[in-house]
């Protein structure tokens, strides 16, 4: 259930104030939705906690803390919400080139920005309502990891595809207007998004700096379970090299010009290339 409590710690200002099964309702007048306004309302020194019971009446607590220390509450999932799945069905989708058998996480597909500004994941932005958006910005969430693969609107929606992920380029741009630092990834797939396209991309993506503050570009990934997928070539020793080269020389010039090369190879191209 969404932002009900499983338990306290015995270190929290709560701690014999509220009860295993209370749900948190707001902090200071916020209401709250996930773990994102948890974090970021329950910042602060002084909050009043509005805490509902099991038999539904709500009882504001008054509480002092350290600032940016924890109020020490566990909730029955980490997200206090259902954590969000990817709309995306990618050429080159690690997940569907999976074996069968094994345990059930392994095929969730997530696209969670929450995840991704918690824990590191990649997210699309492909799944982020109008309102997500404004919420990054006005929460300030930052660093966010995007996963980028083109900056071409059309192949955008065609590797990913979803009619809708071209959008996602715009959403980055107002991120970095905002101040909201994206580190990125390419996966690069060769007949797809690589030599003039990555160079594209490589070439608006240095645009939206210090906003996105690094990209990764890495070799697409395939395994022998690709029944009904997508026909990808891997790179060999000519592709990778010639992708190390169009890299790295691309980052020099961004680093003499912007004071950052922002661009790198993932180490699988370097052993590729030999």
């Amino acid at each position: 259930m969404q932002n009900v409590i499983k338990s306290i710690d015995a270190s929290s200002p709560l701690h014999g104030r509220a009860k295993a099964g209370d749900k948190l309702i707001s902090i200071n007048g916020n209401v709250i939705i996930d773990v994102l306004d948890y974090k970021f309302f329950a910042y602060d020194p002084k909050l009043a906690v509005v805490l509902e019971r099991p038999d539904g009446t709500r009882h504001e607590i008054t509480v002092r803390k350290a600032e940016g220390g924890d109020l020490g509450l566990d909730f029955e999932s980490y997200l206090m919400d259902a954590p969000r799945s990817c709309a995306n069905n990618c050429v080159f989708c690690f997940i569907d080139q999976l074996p069968r058998g094994m345990r059930k996480t392994m095929y969730f597909k997530d696209d969670d920005a929450r995840l991704s500004f918690l824990l590191g994941n990649y997210i699309t932005l492909t799944n982020l309502s109008p309102r997500e958006v404004e919420r990054i910005i006005a929460l300030r969430v930052s660093p966010i990891n995007v996963s980028v693969h083109t900056t071409n609107k059309a192949l955008r929606c065609e590797m990913l595809r979803n009619k809708r992920a071209g959008e996602s380029i715009d959403i980055m741009r107002r991120f970095a207007e905002h101040d909201i630092e994206m580190n990125c990834q390419i996966v690069c797939c060769p007949g797809y998004n690589d030599r003039e396209q990555l160079s594209r991309s490589m070439r608006e993506l240095a645009e939206l700096h210090p906003g996105v503050g690094s990209v990764s570009i890495v070799p697409v990934g395939l395994t022998k379970h690709r029944e009904k997928l997508a026909k990808l070539t891997p790179f060999d020793r000519d592709s990778a090299a010639e992708t190390i080269d169009r890299v790295e020389a691309y980052a020099a010039e961004c680093l003499k010009e912007r004071g950052s090369r922002i661009f790198w190879c993932s180490d699988e191209l370097y052993l590729k290339a030999g």
